[in-house]
């Protein structure tokens, strides 16, 4: 069989609440009739008046007179019912506040008891105990710096100071070296042969004869 939640026990307090809502509710109840009853003995109160019948109708307003004391009476019994109500549950607030107080006031007492002052002083003892042996222990290995706290924390801010430029510098470095472009091998330079003048200057020559030759004027006859 599984496990299966218990049912949440109900106590006398709750029994009593539980009766004391049933005859609120019932109160209201009777209250909506009596509401009911007057509306409509002032109807029957009107439609006498109309049929020239004034005894009927006051008597009609009598009644509606009653049944309107009769709801300021139940007004008042509900008034104290819900006070009475609201009571009893703020006194079980107040129980279950202190159940809680007295359940966290032991669980105090028993930390108390586990951390007194002599479990406390023990403890710091044997740290100090343990932490001069490990001092002794660094002298005797050489391994003591000599350097105080203060020093060792000055000590991690150059070195991280230093890292940040070493870092900067080495960024800087490969920026160049993919920005800068690649030279040209001499042993790729073609030199390139000089131009004979003197070739020129015998092919201008004889240009000039020939643009001589073609427009030499023709002899006038006389």
């Amino acid at each position: 069989m599984g496990n299966q939640p218990s049912a949440p026990k109900i106590t006398a307090q709750d029994r009593a609440i539980f009766q004391l809502k049933q005859q609120r509710d019932k109160i209201k109840l009777h209250q909506r009739k009596l509401s009911l009853l007057c509306n409509k003995q002032t109807e029957l109160a009107r439609k006498a008046i109309l049929k020239k019948q004034p005894e009927r109708a006051k008597f009609y307003l009598r009644l509606k007179r009653q049944q309107e004391s009769t709801i300021t009476k139940t007004f008042d019994q509900l008034d104290t019912l819900e006070k009475l109500i609201g009571s009893i549950e703020y006194k079980l607030i107040e129980k279950d506040v202190l159940y809680g107080l007295q359940q966290g006031n032991a669980v105090l007492k028993q930390l108390n008891g586990e951390m007194n002052v002599e479990k406390i002083d023990k403890i710091l003892d044997d740290l100090e105990e343990e932490k001069l042996k490990e001092e002794e222990i660094s002298q005797t290995l050489g391994l003591d710096s000599g350097l105080s706290r203060v020093d060792e924390e000055a000590i991690d801010e150059e070195f991280e100071k230093l890292n940040m430029e070493e870092n900067k510098v080495e960024t800087k470095r490969n920026i160049s070296k993919v920005t800068k472009l690649p030279s040209v091998p001499k042993e790729q330079i073609q030199i390139l042969p000089d131009v004979p003048t003197n070739a020129i200057k015998d092919k201008s020559s004889e240009k000039e004869r020939q643009q001589s030759v073609e427009y030499e004027p023709e002899p006038i006859a006389i």
